[in-house]
């Protein structure tokens, strides 16, 4: 959404609060701050939008959207939105993670309805004229689809996709440099399938829907993903961890690499690492210290590790003190 929505309750009770985004305004509402907070623009022309929540309260929301494509992709929940006089409405119920790709070939306005308690988790991808002229010349199927206004195109979607759109949804705690990069590459493999949607014949099968989680199971993937981060479960086998997740070691392991797109020990490793570097840079510990901070017995092996990771000798990090 280009702007910042700023919000006006209709006259009428109980209808439905009303926005109109103008740029260069705060929003009023605490549900539509949060809302914005999960919309990031990566590149000129890319922008990427996240949500995984229940809506806070009835809302039309409108704003006027340039030319492009947009990507909407469902997870679980409902969505309704419409651009121009194209109504995209999806919902989980009726056959898991779907999405919908629309093209703007002119300047048309983007009208979002939400309904007090409806829960949706999503992601949202406009393709600008900017990031695709920089991405490209479109030709054959693309760019005959790119001119034809408010044409759309359904699909359900991969395994695979389903697993990246989560990735985004939950990304991990990273630096804003490394963290953008994670979240555009993994927007752009979103929109490659998007677009190979155009060169599938209508008549072809869709992928295999995968089964979505539940509310409940994020959370508590959410609460686990703070423990392992925090380092109470350093010390933990993976039956212990999955212990206190509620859940069996192989459900763990399926649930976690769906949401976060590695496993229970990657992550712990890849927390290890990063609180070892901390310790390095800014608490002036040795490098044999910061090995047993990530959990190496041998400093010769945590710096082959560290190196892989980062770049460069754990010794380079502690030398910046």
């Amino acid at each position: 959404m280009h702007g910042i929505p700023s919000c006006a309750t209709p006259a009428g009770a109980g209808a439905p609060a009303r926005c109109v985004v103008t740029p260069g305004c705060l929003p009023a509402e605490p549900a539509l701050r949060a809302h914005l907070a999960h919309t990031r623009r990566l590149r000129p022309g890319l922008l990427l939008h996240w949500d995984d929540a229940h809506e806070q309260e009835d809302l039309i929301a409108q704003t006027e959207l340039d030319a492009g494509l947009r990507i909407v992709l469902l997870l679980e929940g409902a969505v309704d939105v419409s651009y121009g006089q194209r109504q995209v409405a999806l919902s989980s119920a009726r056959g898991g993670a779907s999405a919908a790709l629309v093209a703007l070939a002119e300047r048309d306005q983007l009208t979002r309805r939400a309904r007090r308690g409806v829960y949706s988790r999503r992601v949202n991808l406009n393709l600008g004229p900017a990031w695709l002229a920089q991405a490209g010349t479109a030709c054959g199927v693309l760019e005959d689809f790119m001119r034809r206004h408010l044409d759309m195109r359904r699909w359900q979607m991969s395994p695979r996709a389903v697993a990246i759109a989560e990735q985004i949804v939950h990304p991990p705690q990273l630096e804003p440099l490394l963290q953008s990069l994670y979240l555009e590459s993994r927007a752009l493999e979103l929109a490659g399938e998007a677009l190979a949607t155009l060169h599938r014949h209508p008549s072809a099968p869709p992928p295999p829907a995968p089964a979505a989680l539940r509310p409940r199971e994020h959370q508590r993937l959410r609460e686990l993903h703070a423990f392992l981060g925090s380092g109470q479960a350093d010390g933990l086998s993976l039956d212990e961890i999955a212990r206190h997740a509620g859940v069996n070691a192989n459900t763990l392991q399926r649930q976690f690499r769906a949401v976060f797109g590695t496993t229970v020990f990657d992550y712990l490793r890849e927390c290890r690492l990063l609180r070892a570097r901390r310790a390095l840079e800014h608490d002036g510990v040795t490098v044999g210290q910061a090995a047993m901070v990530a959990g190496y017995t041998s400093a010769a092996n945590f710096a082959t590790a560290y190196k892989r990771r980062f770049g460069h000798a754990p010794k380079l990090a502690r030398s910046r003190i």
